[in-house]
């Protein structure tokens, strides 16, 4: 019997996205509700593949599964560290079943990615191995193991690169059968491939010269196709009938069944397609005449021994090869009609003219410090991949030629940081979709302006002047856009920050909060000394001296700042080089005065003090602008509450009466009524959520509010009552662990009262959290309750009772036996 093997391997990634010089995500509205795309797609696939439904045909859900134990997959680097800090959950599933894969089949299902998703053929070869080993570095880190395998970004190849990834190595990777030029039998003649017209179910051998050699898989194409573009994900039936058709007893040999695509299709582009696999994954694996592997296990079972030559400089995404990411091939995404792709080529060019200096640079600057510029690059990943940098210092003297002192610290981190920022401006997103003015270019373009800001700190280089004659040669296809060089300076320059600008942001943004002396803000390390305040009326005045270092270049400042909020949205910041004279002479000549001066005075004294440029609300960051304005916008809203509720309950007859003889309510009660109700349930689910309210009692009040508000025609705002009445779930499940005898009932109760009141509350962690309290056994009480806390969270009732039940019996063995 010949063996049949199905590798399903998903590609997990996502473009970095971070603001260069604060290293965090800033709010993307075209990714609302959520506040950016890796957010959304993390709450659309990330996290649902590792806490798959598998559900009754009513449904109900009978098992919830993590399908990275079961599939090939990779994640980009720089994904993962944003799911390290901000999908904490989905981050551990990903991990654990590695872990599981690795201990149950001896290889573990993950492979690593090249660093930041560049083209590694239109890399230059440093920076091509520098991809490779940065990649390599963070698996090893992460997966605590070596990588067998790892995926080429688009699956860009030629020969070069995959001598590299031998080299580094790397057992395997994986192709498009379309990048296949030519195979053979061991010892017979050469076959054409081209157009994917060879046997794709075994593995292939590519020799690279010198004696080395590396295995790749080709994945099958029309189904990849049909999974990621066509029908093959409509339902568990139907994806794995796909699989089966794949696969070909005729062969006469050991079947490898590989299929790549995108992991987002699994959710985020196909919405439950993360279900339909779980389901499809389940009925595979029941089978007897077929084995699920990934890719280290299938050498292992069947090794490669055909030979195969790879189409020089192809890809998966391009059929021109690797036309779209230099050229106007074509091939595009998401534009308008008439879209051309004119500035590809440019765009390239000014990039790798910006490189090439910038690695100049780097090695004119770097020989006198580093004994190795290039191996200290390499093993930068080190630094990176720590958010804190607490290594940094020790880092540089390690590489040092000779001890550094800290500017040559400072110094060397700027140089380091400057060629991260050089790579990255070459990921590829930049290039894929039709327009220079897109969101993933100018994120590219922000990469290269802080590579062109550290370049002239380190160097007193202003490249920028050329960068932007290079970027003008790049048209734009939208009206009022002329080109590259205007994108720069509109869409990328405002971006660019500077200790001092970093400074003002903290010292706006700390009039509202109570932050301690010492602090992280983004990637620096605040500490605030000699802080004053004093209030009159609307307007505030703070001081303050602030000390500010980079904990990415260890760069310091020590400023002496000044901010007066004149009330509603103005602000007014100002900073100087902090001297303790000075710093007194202002602290004398302002501080104090607030309610002596007029604000027209105190301005001109501010001026006089701080003669540098003035900073306002319009130079914070935009997710602290936006939250400054809702805090100023909460207290205004917070001041005519009660002014609404008063007329609503003035005029609450009068509503009644409108509505009995079905005649308009005039839209200032309207709004009245509305804001009365939402108040009222925003608190009562607040005071849940805390658990601070008494159950039974908050749950009438809110059905009443709920059913008042329907009766008088007001909108209750479910955008704010929502995420609390959701957290207080989430609360009532932690309590069901610790035995709390009314939590079962009352989270059946809560949850209950939404559906009735046709509320949409988001269940999916409460769910997950049931479940795994269920699996570990802490999930007990009355079979009456259970059951009904079953329906009310979407649960087949005699499954998870059942789980209960053997879960709570093993648990009770287990410490009978630890204590006998």
């Amino acid at each position: 019997m010949t063996r049949r093997l199905i590798c399903l391997h998903g590609h997990f990634y996502q473009p970095p996205r971070e603001n260069p010089w604060i290293e965090d995500i800033e709010v993307q509205d075209s990714a609302a509700p959520f506040h950016d795309w890796n957010a959304r797609v993390s709450a659309e696939c990330y996290g649902p593949n590792g806490a798959a439904r598998l559900k009754s045909a009513q449904g109900r859900i009978t098992d919830i599964v993590n399908n990275y134990r079961h599939i090939s997959f990779n994640f980009g680097p720089t994904l993962l560290s944003w799911m390290e800090e901000h999908a904490k959950e989905a981050y551990r599933t990903i991990l654990e079943a590695d872990a599981f894969s690795a201990s149950a089949r001896g290889h573990g299902n993950a492979i690593a990615q090249a660093y930041n998703h560049a083209i590694l053929p239109l890399c230059s070869p440093r920076d091509r191995r520098t991809q490779i080993r940065w990649g390599i570095a963070d698996f090893r880190r992460r997966f605590r193991r070596e990588p067998e395998g790892l995926w080429l970004p688009e699956t860009a190849a030629d020969l070069a690169t995959l001598r590299d990834l031998a080299g580094e190595g790397i057992r395997f990777t994986v192709l498009s059968p379309y990048q296949a030029m030519r195979v053979r039998a061991p010892h017979g003649a050469w076959i054409d491939a081209h157009g994917g017209r060879f046997d794709p179910s075994r593995p292939y051998r590519v020799r690279l010269g010198d004696g080395k050699e590396i295995t790749v898989f080709f994945y099958d194409g029309p189904i990849a196709r049909a999974v990621a573009f066509g029908d093959g994900l409509r339902s568990a039936d139907e994806l794995v009938g796909r699989l089966l058709g794949g696969l070909d007893a005729g062969r006469g040999h050991d079947e490898l069944l590989t299929v790549a695509v995108d992991g987002e299709t699994f959710g985020h582009h196909k919405k439950g397609g993360d279900e339909v696999l779980a389901a499809a994954l389940r009925k595979l694996s029941a089978r007897d005449d077929l084995q699920l592997v990934n890719l280290a296990e299938a050498l292992d079972l069947v090794p490669a021994e055909w030979e195969a030559e790879v189409v020089e400089g192809s890809s998966w995404s391009c059929s021109h090869g690797l036309e779209r990411w230099r050229s106007d091939c074509g091939c595009h995404a998401n534009g308008q009609p008439g879209d051309r792709q004119h500035w590809r080529a440019p765009l390239r060019g000014a990039l790798d003219w910006l490189r090439d200096e910038l690695a100049a640079i780097f090695q004119r600057e770097g020989g006198g410090l580093f004994r190795d510029p290039w191996q200290a690059r390499d093993d930068f990943i080190e630094l990176v991949s720590d958010p804190a940098r607490t290594a940094a210092a020790a880092f540089v003297e390690r590489h040092a030629a000779v001890e550094p002192d800290e500017d040559a610290v400072a110094t060397a981190l700027k140089l380091l940081e400057m060629q991260r920022q050089s790579m990255l401006m070459y990921t590829s997103c930049g290039w894929f979709f039709s327009e220079i003015s897109g969101l993933e270019t100018v994120q590219i373009l922000k990469y290269a302006a802080r590579a062109l800001q550290l370049a002239h700190e380190v160097a007193g280089r202003d490249l920028e002047v050329r960068f932007r004659q290079e970027l003008s040669r790049a048209p734009s296809n939208r009206a009022g856009i002329r080109d590259g060089a205007q994108i720069f300076d509109e869409l990328v320059k405002p971006s660019v920050a500077t200790l001092p600008s970093v400074a003002a942001h903290f010292a706006i943004a700390s009039l509202f909060d109570d932050y301690p002396v010492r602090d992280r803000m983004f990637c620096y390390q605040v500490r605030v000394r000699d802080l004053l305040r004093e209030q009159s009326g609307t307007a505030m005045l703070s001081m303050s001296r602030l000390e500010l270092t980079s904990l990415v270049t260890r760069q310091r400042v020590d400023l002496s700042a000044c901010v007066l909020h004149f009330g509603g949205s103005d602000f007014r910041c100002g900073l100087r080089r902090y001297a303790q004279t000075t710093h007194a002479y202002a602290v004398k000549k302002l501080f104090g005065k607030l309610g002596q001066l007029s604000l027209a005075q105190l301005v001109r004294e501010i001026d006089h003090a701080y003669p540098d440029r003035d900073y306002t609300l319009r130079d914070l960051f935009i997710d602290e602008r936006r939250r400054l304005a809702q805090v100023l916008l909460d207290e205004t809203t917070a001041r005519y509450v009660n002014d609404y509720r008063k007329i609503f309950e003035a005029n609450r007859r009068l509503i009644e009466f409108l509505r009995e003889i079905s005649s308009p309510v005039p839209r200032p009660l309207q709004v009245a009524a509305d804001v009365a109700f939402t108040h009222q349930a925003a608190h009562v689910a607040q005071a849940l959520a805390h658990g601070e309210a008494d159950a039974p009692r908050a749950r009438a009040e809110l059905a009443a509010a709920a059913g008042a508000a329907q009766t008088l025609g007001a909108r209750i705002d479910l955008s704010v009552v929502a995420p609390p009445f959701a957290a207080a779930v989430r609360l009532g499940i932690v309590r069901l662990a610790t035995g709390e005898e009314m939590a079962a009932e009352h989270v059946s109760e809560l949850v209950e009262l939404a559906q009735r009141l046709d509320w949409p509350i988001e269940l999916w962690e409460a769910q997950n959290l049931l479940w795994r309290l269920t699996c570990a056994g802490k999930n007990r009480g009355p079979r009456e309750a259970l059951a009904r806390l079953a329906r009310a969270l979407w649960f087949d009732e005699g499954t998870l009772i059942a789980r209960a039940a053997r879960a709570g019996a093993n648990a009770q063995a287990a410490a009978a036996s630890a204590a006998g």
